[in-house]
């Protein structure tokens, strides 16, 4: 995991509100993704503060002050950094998705017969073991874009854009350890007891898959928050250059 240093960031636009609040979401996450244990609702706190944090930066970047001194700047990093933030939200969102569908038809399975329908149950574990790739992956990915953090001497606009992706990647890192780790935390273990000798509860089993399912939409709905805020940013970005 990356580790964070709170510090304040100086933009063209000087002492304006907009900045001030820039610095501020930022630091909040900072703190927060070094303090904060993972669990889903900690995850939808942080996601719902990438979303602020790319509010006040697409508020931003709609000053004339902003928008001249960016002009000048050469931002195919920025860019391609923007891009690379909203495939692993999409892939995120994806990989939630499918967790939660193959959740569902598990649960549906379980309900039909006591004990589950054995078919069903191998459909879920290899789904399961397909998502886990996936997560393992991206990780990887994530992990090896930490060392590219933004310089000390970087113009202080761009500085900030690579802090925010900095954050961004560092908080969907946790979120993909939180999947990662739900395999043995939210019933995929109890899931393979099923047809052996001592069996699972369904009924417990079932509770457990409703609770992941809860979980999963909550995360959901913030990540497609996020992923449209994400998008209009980038938008506003290339209006710039056009």
């Amino acid at each position: 995991m990356a580790s964070f240093h709170v510090r304040s960031i100086s933009l063209p636009t000087g002492s304006h509100p907009l900045a001030a609040s820039v610095d501020e979401q930022l630091s909040r996450l900072r703190i927060s993704q070094e303090t904060s244990t993972s669990s889903s609702s900690v995850l939808c706190h942080k996601l719902d503060g990438l979303r602020k944090l790319y509010e006040c930066v697409d508020d931003l970047f709609q000053l004339p002050l902003t928008q001249q001194h960016l002009s000048n700047e050469s931002l195919d990093d920025v860019l391609n950094g923007s891009i690379r933030i909203i495939d692993i939200c999409d892939i995120s969102r994806d990989v939630l998705s499918q967790i939660k569908e193959s959740q569902q038809e598990l649960e549906s399975s379980l309900r039909r017969k006591s004990g589950g329908d054995y078919e069903a149950v191998c459909a879920y574990m290899t789904s399961r073991k397909k998502i886990s790739k996936i997560v393992s992956k991206s990780l990887k990915n994530l992990k090896r874009s930490e060392t590219k953090s933004a310089k000390s001497d970087q113009d202080s606009t761009i500085k900030m854009l690579k802090d925010s992706e900095e954050i961004t990647l560092a908080v969907f890192e946790s979120l993909f350890s939180l999947i990662s780790q739900s395999k043995t935390n939210n019933g995929w273990s109890s899931v393979s007891k099923l047809f052996k000798p001592k069996r699972v509860s369904c009924e417990s089993l079932l509770r457990q898959s409703e609770d992941l399912n809860s979980n999963i939409q909550e995360l959901e709905q913030n990540l497609e928050c996020l992923y449209r805020r994400l998008v209009k940013t980038r938008v506003t970005l290339l209006n710039i250059f056009n």
